[in-house]
This record gives structure tokens, C-alpha cells and sequence, in this order.
């Protein structure tokens, strides 16, 4: 393995498809790699003020440090959105040399996979400013240690209390945490007897009793857990989700596909979805549909006619077809007509498919196009540079947000959104903003208050408008006087720092807006029946420039767009001429491509491990639907092109197949925590099962032993029995903290405009990395528990992610902010602040694979 910290080459990431990015599976989905810069952090020590009165800082204000620290952050999206941390990630190819699609890569998160793997020069990722435990696995080892203490408290207060009888009572108290512990088995358990397929059926057929009783069933798992396992809660709200949202007729499948989604805790469906089997069937599909469809010789339709209702009959000579058949329609300029068709037999030459015929009409009018893209915006001097990001307020709703702008001239730029006549107010574009930090008087009434703000890049005597403020009376427009790289100041009384700072912006008035100085012309044509990108013919204009072939767009029930630009000088002329679409078209049969197709090996190979990752308690198919959904497009996408050349068609398929996979197919919900697989080893190891008897005995000692203390009181005994306990279990916690975490899952939404995500990191005290351990010193053997609360707000100034065309183009920012507990006393007057520090991110997304760990 051959380390690396070098984002993996846009080569071997590249897709080059917008279409891969759909409403159904998050755009966010895949790898993030990106920087946080701190540039803040709260005060710890008490400064003396200039009377010598010691004056304790506001620990919840991070203020400006003279220099910046930066955490690389490296963060995953699945298809669901769900987001995770991680320390590291290696990008292996599946097999050694071929790194044609990211679907022959693989993101590695557990090191324990790479041997997996063929050797292999590969890239990895590594973050050290992230490292985490499992505190799970810790956090078993201290609730058995605090049953033992509990029983042996209680019972060394009963008079006459023994050695013996105390260890009992300890004993008794602490070992139901081990089956407790075990919340991998107890899930197992629920599902087998509390929701299985007899029930999720019945859940999913509206049986109110089934449904309370499930619920009941989770509730009670969720209570007899100390790790509070919401699973079984969310599995039954899931089940009656996807009942509710399916049809009659597919409620049951849809409620069984739900279960097996939260029934699969080994991620075996996703991590199919990413798999070299999948890959490989694509590929291979693609070039059998391929050759295949190249053999079936593609026939021409002579001609178009209206057939019984709601029918089209096809003119085709000697066709050869026979009622039932299948063909692959296409050229034939319309999109509702173009697909995959079952043929009636009319006679030897013509057959008929159901789809309503378009005649084609009489033209209304010529017109040039409104609301067409993009707008000119006029502002003088507007210093900005083609791909710049502006932000668009206080205008109409149609224009406000957030665009790449065009520079036409000095004065004046391009942003893409469709022209709108007669806008009710210009408003304003943003260029420059940023975050308030804080803000803090001065003492002096020339200057008022004093702002902080993060690398400003302000300058004296430049206006800047406030919003968002907490405090009314500081928004609004000021003059700003420079302090340094990290504040101004303003001429406005201080009154208080309030908890929203708000942010800062320079608003530049928008002069006026502008159409394009040339638009398509806009053909009238009632109930034309026609779809974006049909192909018409129109003839016996008065103006020549019309008549002829054309691709049409922006479609409405009454009227359409042909690409050529409109003059008010003849563009409506008195003769307007008819419509029509085209009248002929191609035709294919796609049975031998099919079973060309299906005969793959390699689609037998995808169809027995994708039945393999299958859950067979719920009749679980979620795998096998993919393949048929997948392969499917692959056969679409070789029997609807007309190139006669076999590499293309192959190419084009597989590229269908692989849009599928990232958008057709079904994606589920899955529970946020599931056990790790390092905490579940652990807590049904023998190291830890025979901690009972080991922690019982310690407690009973401790406990009697200070029970002689005349001082001693209840806690106490409670205090010396918990402490004897954690020292017995030294070893065991010792065991526990190395279980691992390679990615740590985050609550909140990715993107702009959401809550934005957040997650607490846990080093127990114990782990091989917590701070305050020292191998080599007696006194440092174990640490402190160290908690850090990270936050990631995501600038609404970021446009959410299009489209896709290399490394680099697609980035998101915001602001990072971290709480650290347990590497300082806790600050403020509650004594519940840790270290705070605050900085800005950025993140890059360099791949689109959407699954951790697939092979």
C-alpha cells in the first residue's frame, strides 16, 4: 500500500454526466475532502483589568487569534444523504491496473479489507486531527461497573452483611448488562419474534393491533437497552412509511423491503450496489446487447397513420412481426412514440402500437420568446470577473440567489435565470460577505462599537450593510472604520454582544436588468400533443427561415420554441404554414438482444450474490430488482441507438446502466447508529463475560471495606465500590478502548439551507491515542474521556451541486465550530463550556461513489 494525501487524479473520478444527479438519491452523495482554517478560540486564562481586578472573559465568544490552525476534514455522503466523518479512506481498485469508472473503485475505510484487495499503488486520505473510539464498547465495561458498585452498596448496608452475601448481591446486579450489552442479538431477537414477515404484512395490510404491538415491542428494546437502541423504533415507523406511500398492490413488498433495509446491518445491499460483481455485469452486458443489437437489422416505417382510438399503425414493409412481438422504436422525432413497443399484426406491411398518433396542424402565430436565459444585470463598475459567485436580494423572487456570473463588459454581467418583464424591484448583488464573531464597545463615543470579523479584507470608509443581528439596532447600512485583519469598528452605541452576530455584506444596487438581445421564436400551435425535443417539420410559412426540420423546447400545452432567432421585421408572417412531425422512423425486434443479454456469465454471477445479500426472513429481492432494473437500461440503451458501430453502442449502454444504477434504483433508509463490529466482538468476548464475577468481587471488597470507615455514609461506600470495580476491570477497559470507529455517522443535513451537521466524537481515556496517556510513565497510564462536539454550518452563499465535469468543480463552504471537554476544567459560571474554537471550511467533492467498504 502506498500512502498518499493527494486527492485522487480527476481522471480516474471523472463521469461527465449531469444526469447522475437525481431528486430520487441525494446530490450530495459521495466523497468530500476539504480543509477547516480556525481562526478563533474562547479565552481560559482571567486577565487582569487596569485596576487589577481579575475580569473572566465570556467563554462562549471565540475571539481572533494571531495565527490559524487547519484540520483536514473528510467527510462521506450515501445515497440517502446520510453523512459520516472519517479519519481515513483509501481509494483500491478492484482489480489491479483497471481504472476505467469509478465503478471499478472502491472507497476502504476498515484497513482489515485491504488484503481484499490486489496490490496496488493506491491513494489514501488520512485526517490525523480526527481519531475516535468506540466509546460504546466503554461505555459497556462502566454500566457493568456501576451495577456492581450499585448492588454492592446496597447490600453491605444490611446489617450482618458478609463477603459472600455482598459479591452475590453485586454479582446479581451486574450481570444482566452482558445480554444488555449485546444490542446486536437483542435486535436479531426483534425481529424474529416481534416483526416478522407474518407481521410486517399485517402492518402493512392497515392491522392497527399488529402496528401498536410492534411499537410496544420496540419501545420496550429501546428502555432495556443502556446504549437506548432506537432501531426497532425506527424499523417499525419505516415499515409503515413505505406501506403508506406504496400502491395497493405492492404495500407488502414495499413494507417487507423496508424491514430487510434496517434487517441489513452488515450493509450487504448497498455494499452489492458497489460491487465488483455489479461492475462487471455492466460492462459485460453491455458489449453482449451490444453485438446483439447490431445483428438485428433495424427496418424501416415508411409512414405514420391514425389507428383505432388511442393507436398508431406503422407502414412497414414485409415487416415480419407477429402480434406480441417486441420492437425498439426510434428516429421517428417523438418522444411518445420512440421506446420499446408491443406490435399488433394489422397485415404484411403494416402493424399498429398503442400510442395516440400526432397529426400535426395548423400554425397560429410567430412570436419572439419571454422569460428566456440569462439575464443581463446593468452595474456600473462592477469589477467582477467571469465565475465569480454573486448573491441576488431584495428583487424579484424569480432573481433572488446565488449565481456564476458572465462578464459581458465593465458594466455589465450575465447571471442564468430566465428574463422576467417588468421586475417590481431591482435589488442588490453580493459579492463580499462574511460572519460576525462578535461585538465588544470601545469606550469611545467617536467609534462606538467594535466588530469582530474574521479576515474582513475591509478598508476605511467603505459602507457595508449588517443583517441578522440579534441586537435591531446594529443592522442596517455603516461606514466601517479598519482595525486590523480581524475587526472594524462602527459608529453606533453598544448596547450588547448578542447570541446571533449576524453577518456583514457589501450590497451593490442593481441599475437594471436585461433579455437576451436575441430570442428563439415561439410557435403558436393549439393541443399540439408534442414533448421537449421532438422533431417537427413545418412547411408554407410565409417566412422561408421557418420552414424545415426542427428540434423543439420550451413546451407548452399550446405553443413551442423553434431555434431560430425571431426579427420583429417578418417574424410573424401573414401566411403562418402548418406543422407536422416526421414521418418516418426505424424499428428493431429486441428478443435476441435480450436473451443475448441474460446469457451473460457475468449477469448469473451478479444475480446469485446479489440473491446472496438478500435478508430471507422478509422475502427480500431489493438485490435482484436492481440487476433486472440495470440490465433493462443496459438493453434500452443498445436497441434505441441507430449506430451501426458495436464499440459505441457498447459504450452507451453501459453508461445507461450505470445512470440507472446511481438514479433508477431504489435506495432505503437505514438506521443512523448500528453497533460497530469491533463493539459487538467485544461485548460477547470472554473478556468481558467473565467481568462480572471479577467486578462483583472488587465492589464487595470496596464497599466493605469502607462500610468499617465511622465516617462512611451510603455514597461513600457507593464511591469505594465503583472505584475498587474500575480498578479490577483495568484490562477490560483496556480491551474496550481499542475497539474502532473508521467513520463516525453525523446528525443534521448536508447543503445549504439545511440544519447542517453535527457529531460527538469520544476518546475514551483509555484509548492508544488520548492525550494524557504515556506508555513509559506510571502516572499516565490512563487518561481523561475526551468529547468533541463539532458543528458544520454550510454557507447559504453555495449553490447546491448540478452537474458534474472534474475534480475541483464542485466545492462547498461554512463555518466550522468545535467544543472540546476534558482537556481543560469546564469554563463559564455553570461550569459546562469546554475549549471552543471556530473557523471556516471548505470542502471538494472528488468522487460520486456513494458506498464505504463495497468489493
Amino acid at each position: 500500500m502506498k500512502p498518499s494525501f493527494l486527492p485522487l487524479h480527476a481522471a480516474l473520478i471523472f463521469l461527465g454526466s449531469a444526469a447522475l444527479l437525481s431528486a430520487q438519491n441525494s446530490p450530495y452523495r459521495g466523497l468530500w475532502v476539504g480543509e477547516a482554517t480556525l481562526g478563533a478560540v474562547n479565552e481560559v486564562s482571567i486577565p487582569l483589568d487596569e485596576n487589577n481586578i481579575p475580569r473572566a472573559p465570556d467563554p462562549n465568544i471565540p475571539t481572533p487569534t494571531s495565527d490559524a490552525a487547519n484540520l483536514r476534514l473528510i467527510l462521506h455522503v450515501d445515497a440517502t444523504g446520510q453523512v459520516r466523518l472519517l479519519k481515513h479512506v483509501a481509494i483500491l481498485a478492484r482489480k489491479a491496473g483497471i481504472q476505467q469508472q469509478e465503478s471499478d473503485l472502491a472507497l476502504v475505510t476498515d484497513e482489515r479489507l485491504y488484503g481484499a484487495f490486489p496490490p496496488q499503488p493506491a491513494q489514501r486520505i488520512s485526517s490525523v486531527s480526527f481519531d475516535f473510539g468506540d466509546a460504546q464498547a466503554t461505555n459497556a465495561v462502566d454500566e457493568l461497573t456501576r451495577a456492581a458498585a450499585d448492588g454492592a452498596a446496597t447490600a453491605a448496608a444490611v446489617s450482618g452483611a458478609t463477603t459472600a452475601t455482598v459479591t452475590a448481591a453485586a454479582r446479581s446486579k451486574a450481570a444482566p448488562i452482558i445480554s444488555q450489552a449485546d444490542s446486536a442479538a437483542q435486535f436479531t431477537t426483534f425481529q424474529q419474534t416481534a416483526l416478522d414477515k407474518t407481521k410486517v404484512t399485517a402492518i402493512a395490510n392497515g392491522d392497527a393491533a399488529a402496528l401498536a404491538a410492534a411499537q410496544a415491542a420496540a419501545g420496550v428494546l429501546q428502555a432495556g437497552s443502556f446504549v437506548h437502541d432506537t432501531r426497532a423504533v425506527e424499523m417499525v415507523a419505516a415499515v409503515q412509511a413505505a406501506a403508506a406511500v406504496a400502491p395497493a398492490s405492492g404495500k407488502v413488498k414495499a413494507a417487507l423491503q423496508a424491514a430487510a433495509a434496517f434487517a441489513d446491518v452488515d450493509n450487504g445491499y448497498d455494499r452489492f450496489l458497489a460491487s465488483e460483481a455489479l461492475g462487471d455485469m455492466i460492462a459485460k452486458a453491455a458489449v453482449a446487447a451490444a453485438s446483439a443489437s447490431d445483428a438485428a437489422v433495424l427496418k424501416p416505417v415508411t409512414s405514420f397513420a391514425a389507428g383505432p382510438t388511442g393507436t398508431t399503425n406503422l407502414v412497414s414493409p414485409a415487416h415480419g412481426l407477429v402480434t406480441g412481438d417486441e420492437i425498439a422504436l426510434l428516429t421517428t422525432g417523438l418522444a411518445a412514440r420512440d421506446g420499446f413497443r408491443i406490435v399488433t399484426r394489422v397485415d404484411a406491411n403494416v402493424i399498429r402500437i398503442a400510442v395516440p398518433p400526432v397529426a400535426g396542424g395548423l400554425i397560429g402565430g410567430y412570436a419572439g420568446a419571454i422569460e428566456v436565459a440569462p439575464v443581463t444585470i446593468d452595474s456600473p463598475a462592477h469589477g467582477l470577473e467571469t465565475g465569480a459567485r454573486i448573491t441576488v436580494r431584495d428583487s424579484n423572487s424569480r432573481y433572488n440567489g446565488n449565481y456564476l456570473v458572465s462578464v459581458t463588459d465593465a458594466g455589465h454581467f450575465t447571471i442564468d435565470t430566465a428574463y422576467i418583464s417588468g421586475a417590481s424591484a431591482l435589488g442588490f448583488w453580493i459579492n463580499r460577505a462574511g460572519d460576525i464573531g462578535g461585538y465588544q464597545g470601545t469606550g469611545s463615543g467617536a467609534t462606538g462599537i467594535l466588530v469582530t470579523a474574521a479576515n474582513h479584507g475591509l478598508n476605511d470608509g467603505q459602507k457595508i450593510e449588517i443583517r441578522g443581528a440579534g441586537e435591531p439596532s446594529y443592522n442596517g447600512v455603516k461606514t466601517i472604520t479598519r482595525v486590523d485583519a480581524n475587526h472594524f469598528s462602527i459608529v453606533q452605541p453598544f448596547g450588547t454582544d448578542p447570541q446571533v452576530k449576524g453577518r456583514w455584506e457589501i450590497p451593490v444596487p442593481i441599475a437594471a436588468f436585461a433579455p437576451p438581445a436575441t430570442v428563439e421564436t415561439v410557435v403558436t400551435a393549439a393541443g399540439h400533443g408534442l414533448a421537449e425535443g421532438d422533431r417537427i417539420i413545418i412547411s408554407g410559412a410565409g417566412n422561408a427561415a421557418y420552414n424545415g426540420v426542427h428540434v423543439i423546447s420550451a413546451v407548452s400545452a399550446n405553443a413551442f420554441s423553434i431555434p431560430i432567432v425571431f426579427a420583429s421585421a417578418g417574424g410573424n408572417p401573414a401566411v403562418k404554414g402548418t406543422w407536422a412531425p416526421l414521418g418516418t422512423g426505424l424499428w428493431r425486434k429486441v428478443s435476441d438482444i435480450r436473451t443475448a443479454t441474460n446469457a451473460t456469465p457475468e449477469v448469473a454471477t451478479a444475480r446469485t450474490q446479489g440473491g446472496q445479500s438478500a435478508i430471507s426472513r422478509y422475502d427480500d429481492t431489493r438485490a435482484t430488482d436492481a440487476v433486472t432494473k440495470v440490465l433493462e437500461a443496459i438493453i434500452r440503451g443498445a436497441a434505441l441507438q441507430e449506430s451501426s458501430l458495436s464499440a459505441q453502442t457498447a459504450y452507451l449502454a453501459a453508461q445507461a446502466g450505470r445512470e440507472e444504477l446511481a438514479n433508477g434504483v431504489a435506495r432505503f433508509t437505514k438506521p443512523l447508529q448500528v453497533p460497530s463490529t469491533d463493539y459487538t466482538e467485544f461485548v460477547r468476548s470472554t473478556l468481558y463475560k467473565n467481568s462480572v464475577d471479577t467486578a462483583a468481587t472488587a465492589a464487595a471488597a470496596g464497599a466493605l471495606a469502607e462500610k468499617k470507615n465511622l465516617l462512611a455514609t451510603p455514597a461513600s461506600i457507593r464511591d469505594k465500590a465503583l472505584q475498587a470495580a474500575i480498578e479490577a476491570l483495568a484490562p477490560v477497559y483496556a480491551a474496550a478502548s481499542r475497539s474502532l470507529l473508521t467513520a463516525l455517522p453525523m446528525t443534521g443535513d448536508f447543503g445549504p439551507g439545511g440544519a447542517g451537521l453535527s457529531t460527538e466524537i469520544v476518546l475514551p481515556a483509555n484509548h492508544p491515542t488520548n492525550p494524557f496517556r504515556h506508555r513509559r510513565h506510571p502516572d499516565h497510564t490512563t487518561g481523561f474521556d475526551i468529547r468533541r462536539v463539532v458543528q458544520l454550518a454550510f454557507a447559504s452563499g453555495d449553490s447546491r451541486p448540478t452537474g458534474r465535469s472534474g475534480y475541483g468543480v464542485e466545492r462547498i463552504s461554512g463555518i466550522y465550530n468545535e467544543e472540546i471537554f476534558g482537556l481543560h476544567k469546564p469554563l463559564g459560571p455553570l461550569q459546562n463550556t469546554g475549549l471552543k474554537v471556530r473557523g471556516s471550511f471548505e470542502l471538494h467533492r472528488i468522487s460520486l461513489i456513494d458506498t464505504l467498504n463495497g468489493r
